[in-house]
């Protein structure tokens, strides 16, 4: 396969990633939402009862981002090693493809090392709360 050949897939394929982190971006955030729930319970009359319970579910997502989401973290450099097997995977797939009939050879390799990236990635890239060495708990 050419690089001329390659180019529409290698732009599509770039579209839809950056599609979706432009998607992910715009989605409002926890403290986005609670800045509007704050401001809503300030409009809402003090005898109503949606008053009492936004005032519960204001406190329960105080509650939440307190104790779980200010604890998670990242692991960046698991997620820089994931990132970079996912990158020598699809060059060893683009050398497959490139050489013609010798593709089945790196393919293999190129398989196990995507795989390896993509569980490195959902690991590692996803905030949880880890221990001291990093490790999730």
């Amino acid at each position: 396969m050419k690089l001329t050949e390659a180019a529409p897939i290698i732009v599509a394929v770039i579209t839809i990633v950056g599609g979706l982190a432009q998607a992910r971006r715009k989605r409002p955030m926890t403290r986005e939402i609670l800045r509007q729930d704050v401001e809503l319970l300030g409009l809402l009359p003090d005898d109503s009862d949606g008053k009492q319970i936004l005032r519960e579910h204001v406190d329960a997502t105080v509650r939440k981002i307190v104790e779980e989401e200010d604890q998670q973290t990242r692991d960046y450099a698991g997620s820089c090693l994931a990132v970079g097997l996912l990158i020598v995977a699809a060059f060893l797939l683009a050398v497959c493809f490139s050489r013609g009939g010798a593709w089945w050879w790196l393919s293999l390799p190129a398989a196990v090392i995507g795989l390896l990236g993509s569980f490195g990635l959902g690991q590692d890239a996803v905030p949880r709360r880890r221990d001291a060495r990093g490790r999730p708990l």
